[in-house]
């Protein structure tokens, strides 16, 4: 650039005097375009790298942001949470699909939102150490995660968004049978017990009035066989029990997901009586 500039500089300089109008004209017109020429290339030089800069930053920034990290951002600042830290040694399926969470080589048992489960696919693999934000249990071994971060980078951060869940009456599965050792009691995002992870990984689920009934089924070391629907893939075996026993020939009945405890029979008097109905 400067050189250039010198050489313009020259041609301006240079131009002879006294030898008529034409070739006054002439250099004069040299001299001009020398100078738009320099003008021009100055502007160039001066905004192309800024340019070229920005764009080149903003470019670099998109490649390395990921789908997930962009749906990562939340509404709420979670760096105030509790910052806790673990291997993955499983997921804990749902008995029709997806997860509700995962267990980490201590044994702690950490909850995710229906909304985060639909993004895990991908996100943390069994084995990988990862990085959780939430709140701990105050003596079970739970933790409700709000943010859970992979080590290659990636976060899926809980949006707060109620995602529809299917009860067992609208999806029914293959009834699927699971027997072996109890390695821990299991428990939901409440604390309430909620059935058992056996030894190899397979979940078995029940409703929190029914796991209290059959409780003693349900603790480490113990042999227990059941048989439900559920569901059966890369990420684990999971069923609804609807019976639970110590062995295939001492099974009880189990009664499916949360309902509500028998009521008057149908045609008497308190059939259409709605409890507590009379409190308002």
């Amino acid at each position: 650039m400067a050189d250039y500039s010198a050489r313009v500089s020259r041609s301006v300089v240079s131009c002879p005097t006294g030898q008529g109008t034409l070739v006054l004209s002439g250099c004069f017109m040299r001299s001009f375009l020398s100078l738009s020429g320099l003008i021009l290339a100055s502007s160039v030089a001066v905004a192309a790298p800024a340019h070229k800069e920005a764009a080149t930053h903003t470019a670099t920034f998109a490649s390395r942001q990921t789908t997930t990290e962009k749906q990562a951002t939340g509404v709420y600042d979670l760096s105030a949470l509790p910052v806790f830290t673990g291997s993955v040694v499983q997921f804990l399926p749902a008995p029709h699909g997806g997860i509700v969470g995962f267990v980490l080589n201590d044994g702690t048992q950490v909850f995710v939102s229906p909304e985060q489960a639909h993004t895990f696919a991908g996100l943390v693999k069994v084995g990988d150490k990862v990085e959780i934000r939430g709140i701990k249990g105050q003596v079970l071994p739970i933790i409700r995660a709000f943010s859970v971060a992979s080590p290659r980078g990636r976060t899926v951060q809980d949006s707060f968004i109620e995602m529809p869940l299917h009860s067992p009456e609208m999806i029914t599965g293959p009834d699927l049978v699971l027997h072996g050792e109890v390695w821990m009691p299991l428990y939901d995002v409440g604390g309430h017990l909620s059935g058992a992870v056996l030894k190899d990984h397979s979940v078995i689920y029940l409703s929190p009035r029914e796991a209290g009934r059959v409780a003693s089924l349900l603790q480490t070391g113990q042999t227990v066989y059941a048989v439900g629907s559920g569901s059966s893939g890369e990420l684990g075996v999971a069923i609804d029990a609807r019976e639970i026993g110590p062995a295939a020939d001492k099974l009880v009945s189990i009664a499916v997901g949360n309902v509500p405890p028998p009521g008057p029979a149908a045609g008497s008097p308190g059939y259409d009586v709605i409890p507590g109905a009379d409190e308002h």
